[in-house]
């Protein structure tokens, strides 16, 4: 394309296939495992024949939705994410070392997790509540995983401040602002399973602490567990955006708004995660009420999206 002519993007395309590779290679196993359940619910008991591989339902269970839920969707977000990014300003990356080391960084946390998810000692579901325990290398591992995402939202600042460095007073791109929004949406969401990780379930499963608080990581889990689904759901908004109307030969229907609707997700995304707790004790009925009209507010943006790419989409 028009940006990779006038800019040498072979690194930022390397680390986005390296991803893309990782992330493709999780999902073939989460489906192959998805299909597993698929005959075990249809009456076929397929674990014995797997076994020693895959011990049990709930050691398939836990590795199908952590390879589907977990794995893909974040290596294949930071490898799309910014090479679009990289491509909106025209320019590399801040640092093609930073992206490299996030990247094994990264697949090491992974590498990590996954030794005891395949030894059937970490199989406590993708959303491993406690009193549920996994082996230590679990929770450390996703938690360099996280680690590493919080790098690639700094080397976008970074390419960023860059642009606006050498563009004073230019609008920002719209796929960079949207990768930039994705990003720092995800960096604020992610504090909650980073606080749950590093303060309850790593020091319970090193023996550090006799026990946890069950409810705490619960909550803790759920402000980083509801919006990580924008955090999946973004960068597909990213490409409906950007991509879809040209490939469709017509036009972004408006700018200002689609930059309004990525705003609102921010705004909102994030208090969301008591309304996967209506049921538990502890939280009070007023904040969860809250929650609940927030919840029906993350409408509007997915409202306005639909619209903008609709009408995208018949100019063309």
């Amino acid at each position: 394309g028009r940006a990779e002519e006038a800019v040498n993007l072979s690194v930022e395309r390397r680390v986005a296939s390296a991803n893309l590779i990782v992330a493709l290679t999780a999902l073939f196993g989460g489906v192959t495992l998805g299909l597993f359940q698929a005959l075990e619910h249809a009456g076929m008991n397929v674990y014995p024949a797997l076994a020693p591989v895959i011990r049990s339902y709930y050691h398939g269970l836990t590795l199908h939705g952590v390879l589907n839920v977990l794995v893909f969707t974040t290596f294949f977000i930071c490898g799309f994410v910014p090479l679009i990014a990289a491509r909106a300003f025209e320019r590399p990356l801040w640092s093609a070392r930073l992206a490299w080391f996030t990247f094994w960084l990264m697949t090491a946390g992974l590498v990590l997790a996954t030794i005891p998810l395949l030894g059937n000692a970490a199989s406590v579901m993708f959303t491993f509540y406690p009193p549920l325990k996994a082996h230590w290398a679990f929770y450390v591992g996703l938690t360099l995983v996280v680690a590493g995402t919080w790098l690639v939202t700094l080397n976008l600042a970074m390419t960023l401040r860059a642009w606006r460095a050498s563009h004073p007073g230019q609008r920002t791109p719209l796929p960079g602002f949207m990768a930039m929004i994705t990003f720092t949406m995800w960096s604020i969401a992610s504090l909650g399973i980073a606080a749950e990780m590093l303060f309850l379930l790593i020091p319970w499963s090193l023996g550090l602490m006799s026990g946890t608080d069950a409810l705490l990581a619960r909550a803790l889990f759920w402000f980083t567990g509801h919006p990580i689904v924008y955090f999946w759901l973004l960068p597909a908004y990213i490409s409906w955006y950007t991509l879809v109307p040209r490939q469709a030969g017509g036009k972004l229907f408006s700018d200002p708004l689609a930059r309004t609707s990525f705003i609102l997700f921010l705004v909102l995304s994030t208090p969301l995660g008591f309304h996967h707790q209506y049921a538990d004790p502890g939280i009070h009925h007023v904040w969860k009420l809250v929650h609940a009209f927030l919840t029906f507010a993350v409408f509007f943006p997915s409202l306005l999206t639909f619209f903008a790419v609709v009408a995208s989409l018949e100019s063309g």
